[in-house]
């Protein structure tokens, strides 16, 4: 069945294969890799009923899977037992990096200065997960966890919650970057290298330099300035 923006929605998820997941889970799984991937662009519509009988699973897991969805920014819930995959907008995006400079370069001065080598050696080793992922959703799932593993180590859940937010509010537009342009996907891995280093040295300054540097790398694509 095509969606208005062409999408063969039920086709496309009913080749997807379920391992060792709650139901819940696998259909969260499953749309949030198919929206990263672009496979659903954004406007596709989301239907409680099609998405459960192309998954095979009840409605309950499809409702919570797109809550959960929506709470990460790449699903807006309607009144019609469905969603609509977000669509991508430049104000938006604008917004979003603005917001990150200003918190994320501070984020990282904080961490060097609690960063544990344990912290480091988990980092490098969700960079090298980054490097060698085949699809653009692991790519994006493995970029938010190595950010996060950093941020973790500031000891602040409330300074934490509100990155996370930031960097699921960005998925969608990393997404697209690296599927518009390949060669971005080599510079956020080369940042990450820089970002590493920074941390090896326990140089909050040269830290915060490369993550300000890093946050940007969208706006090459979507030309906001």
């Amino acid at each position: 069945m095509l969606d208005s923006t062409g999408t063969d929605v039920e086709a496309l998820l009913s080749r997807r294969v379920r391992h060792r997941q709650t139901a819940h889970e696998f259909v969260r799984e499953t749309l949030r890799r198919s929206i990263l991937s672009g496979e659903l662009p954004g406007g596709t519509r989301l239907v409680q009923a099609d998405l459960a009988e192309a998954l095979d699973v009840s409605t309950t897991p499809v409702r919570e899977a797109l809550r959960d969805l929506a709470s990460d920014g790449l699903v807006q819930l309607d009144a019609h037992r469905g969603g609509v995959v977000r669509e991508l907008h430049a104000d938006e995006l604008l917004e979003i990096i603005e917001i990150r400079k200003i918190l994320e370069p501070e984020a990282m001065k904080m961490a060097v200065a609690r960063v544990t080598d344990e912290v480091i050696r988990r980092s490098a080793q969700l960079h090298q997960l980054m490097e060698d992922a085949e699809s653009s959703a692991d790519f994006i799932a493995h970029n938010r966890e190595f950010h996060l593993s950093i941020y973790d180590a500031i000891g602040s859940p409330r300074l934490v919650a509100i990155l996370q937010s930031l960097l699921d509010a960005s998925a969608m537009f990393v997404s697209a970057s690296i599927l518009s342009r390949p060669d971005l996907r080599l510079q956020a891995v080369a940042d990450h290298s820089e970002i590493l280093d920074a941390l090896r040295a326990r140089d909050p300054e040269w830290a915060a330099r490369a993550m300000l540097d890093h946050i940007q790398i969208p706006q090459q694509v979507f030309g906001v300035t």
